[in-house]
């Protein structure tokens, strides 16, 4: 008797590598996806809690990020009002409808480059004198509607 695999047990078991796969790997992706976005919030809270600084010190709004004390890591276009990182786009002082509180400063938006949606960060009134931190996140794709609904944050309203 030949020891070995018939032609149908290996046709099987690329089929069920192939089932597996095809579950497994868009699995993967929006694992990639949601910590990639979680990464850009916490960028955004960062730098909008540095423009606050900055405004509070200067009376003003930053006109740059080289004017802000965090660092922020990637490439800078030429006006250094944007910071490409890790495929977000970083844009400075443009949630104009989301000013952060005590400025006249519009927040930092995140664009997800090639995945369209937006990440930014809108401080609701809790009460009179609190206003508190919350983030949003818009979109027109249906994956990208998805990945903002997953975070519990979509909105259809605009930054700007």
């Amino acid at each position: 008797m030949k020891k070995g695999f018939t032609l149908i047990e290996l046709l099987v078991s690329v089929l069920i590598i192939g089932i597996l796969s095809g579950i497994a790997i868009p699995n993967y992706i929006r694992s990639i996806e949601r910590t990639r976005s979680t990464e850009a919030m916490e960028m955004i809270k960062s730098l909008n809690d540095s423009v606050y600084a900055y405004a509070a010190a200067n009376g003003t709004c930053p006109a740059t990020f080289k004017k802000l004390l965090v660092d922020v890591p990637g490439t800078m276009n030429n006006d250094r009002t944007q910071v490409t990182s890790n495929g977000f786009i970083y844009h400075l002082n443009k949630a104009t409808n989301s000013p952060i509180p005590g400025t006249s400063c519009g927040g930092v938006v995140a664009e997800r480059e090639n995945r369209g949606y937006l990440l930014w960060n809108p401080y609701k009134i809790v009460n009179q004198t609190t206003k508190a931190r919350t983030m949003a996140c818009t979109a027109t794709a249906a994956d990208a509607i998805k990945l903002c609904e997953g975070f519990g944050v979509y909105t259809t309203s605009k930054p700007y």
